[in-house]
């Protein structure tokens, strides 16, 4: 998780196979959230990979959606 004062990123949210279904994709995020509101937080960001249906399935459940105008910039450093 980050926070930039008033953007709140989460990253890398995931529940383990054998442990799905039992509530804890509803509980991360709702549990991120408060702590981001008690922070002074005004927004959501999940990073989420296209190609993972399932991810996005949990997260419009939780209430994101994706903006299509945004992309990731990365730059490898290794290189």
């Amino acid at each position: 998780m980050g926070f930039d004062g008033w953007r709140c990123h989460l990253y890398r949210l995931a529940v383990h196979p054998d442990r799905r279904r039992r509530g804890t994709g509803r509980a991360l995020p709702a549990a991120a959230e408060a702590r981001f509101t008690a922070l002074g937080g005004r927004r959501g960001d999940a990073m989420v990979l296209d190609r993972n249906g399932l991810a996005h399935h949990a997260w419009r459940a939780a209430g994101y959606a994706p903006e299509p105008q945004w992309s990731r910039w990365v730059k490898h450093l290794d290189d």
